[in-house]
């Protein structure tokens, strides 16, 4: 396959990273997580992403079939946004040796263009409501909903020094909340240390969390990247504002050296990520 999909996708999130914009740090709780304006599924992996990338208010995405579907069309000159899909994958049979041999082909990445609803005229589309904000107490709650979801968590420990995750000992650490610069940076730190605990071999089995990792590596850059866009996906779906986390120049600079290093990083990082947040919500199938 082409490595076209995976250069778009990298290029769009290395220019959000050049600005200094971290694009899975946000205020969630004015931002209403992007769907598609028909199915009204919300866009998952890396799409979800791309789309919160966009400048636009309205959070409802079509395709151009669709539009059309809805009555209306795109307005002229409108450019597309381009997401991915991973095309399942086929199972063929060959012969060999006389022999019927079944071999199953891996996942596919396609890709696919939307337009945000404010690229559209005519859809025939209610109006979005006005939105309020999710207010702090309501925000923790529903993190506190997402913490007792994760079957079989990890064990926890408050202590006054940063946070991390040991996995010979299935164990977190975590500062107490009053040491945090708000209870959504706390909540957001919190799943951070959570996704790295999904790696362990009694759950999803990631080698960024069983292997022996050097500092410093392809490896323990992956897996950070994975713990980075699991605690953005279970702090979207709660409404945290993750701007107040520190995101350190050498933070950003190392993230665009391994992304030109490697496009499909953040493609894969992404769908891993996807997996851990279904694994800390209790959604295991």
């Amino acid at each position: 396959m082409s490595n076209s999909v995976y250069d778009t996708v990298t290029a769009a999130i290395m220019s959000s990273l050049a600005k200094g914009t971290v694009p899975w740090r946000k205020p969630w709780c004015a931002a209403p997580l992007p769907v598609n304006a028909v199915s009204k599924a919300p866009y998952r992996g890396v799409n979800f992403f791309l789309l919160s990338l966009s400048p636009f208010h309205d959070h409802r995405w079509v395709t151009f079939r669709q539009a059309s579907e809805l009555g209306g069309t795109v307005k002229k000159g409108e450019r597309s946004t381009e997401i991915v899909f991973w095309k399942p994958p086929e199972t063929r049979r060959t012969d060999e040796e006389d022999e019927h041999v079944l071999r199953r082909q891996v996942p596919i990445l396609k890709s696919y263009r939307v337009f945000n609803v404010e690229q559209c005229k005519d859809l025939r589309l209610m109006p979005l409501p006005e939105r309020e904000l999710i207010q702090p107490q309501q925000r923790i709650a529903e993190a506190e909903d997402i913490l007792r979801s994760m079957l079989d968590p990890p064990r926890l420990e408050e202590r006054h020094t940063p946070a991390w995750y040991r996995p010979a000992d299935d164990l977190i650490g975590m500062p107490p909340i009053s040491d945090f610069s708000s209870a959504d940076t706390y909540y957001a730190t919190r799943f951070h240390e959570l996704g790295h605990a999904t790696g362990h071999e009694k759950r999803l089995n990631r080698p960024g969390v069983t292997g022996v990792i050097q500092f410093g590596s392809a490896t323990y850059g992956m897996e950070e990247l994975v713990a980075e866009l699991t605690s953005s996906f279970c702090s979207a779906l709660c409404g945290l504002d993750t701007t107040l986390l520190e995101s350190s120049a050498s933070d950003i600079q190392n993230w665009l050296g391994a992304l030109r290093h490697d496009t499909k990083m953040v493609v894969v990082a992404a769908a891993r990520a996807q997996k851990a947040a279904d694994y800390i919500r209790g959604r295991l199938d």
